[in-house]
């Protein structure tokens, strides 16, 4: 195992999540409602008994601090993922799309709705599946880059 090349691909999966966490903050302060993010953060506290605020309030500092430090974490998780999972050599395109497809996959069409977070993703609509997986696929190869750079240091 290349601990530089974990380094990078947490690193670009933490830079993926960053931009991913501050496009959805932007769009809270734009629209004026929870993002989806959010949203889970609010369903799993319900699920566990925790009371939370009303679905349709914004969440207060604390609470973005939890949802957004969640979602990093996660964004770290899944960077650890792929350099624990992909070949070395591959390019950092192709595993980047594979990658973020698969990671798109596992949370929102498998994940999410088996745990009863949200629903499934097949009811989604046709912009939601595309702004999801074009998200996915930036956050894959983002995370590609990163270990492939750090790798080659």
């Amino acid at each position: 195992m290349n601990g530089r090349r974990m380094a990078g691909a947490i690193a670009g999966g933490l830079v993926a999540g960053l931009g991913i966490t501050a496009m959805m903050m932007a769009g809270e302060k734009k629209i004026g409602t929870p993002s989806e993010l959010t949203d889970l953060e609010r369903a799993g506290a319900r699920q566990l008994g925790v009371r939370s605020v009303p679905s349709s309030d914004l969440p207060d500092v604390t609470e973005q601090a939890v949802v957004q430090g969640s979602h990093l974490l996660l964004s770290a998780a899944a960077g650890a993922v792929y350099a624990l999972t992909v070949d070395e050599d591959a390019g950092v395109v192709p595993s980047g799309i594979v990658f973020g497809l698969g990671f798109y996959v596992a949370m929102h069409w498998i994940t999410g709705p088996l745990l009863g977070l949200k629903k499934p993703e097949w009811q989604a609509d046709a912009a939601t599946i595309g702004t999801h997986t074009i998200v996915h696929l930036v956050f894959g190869v983002a995370t590609a880059a990163g270990a492939k750079a750090a790798a080659n240091a």
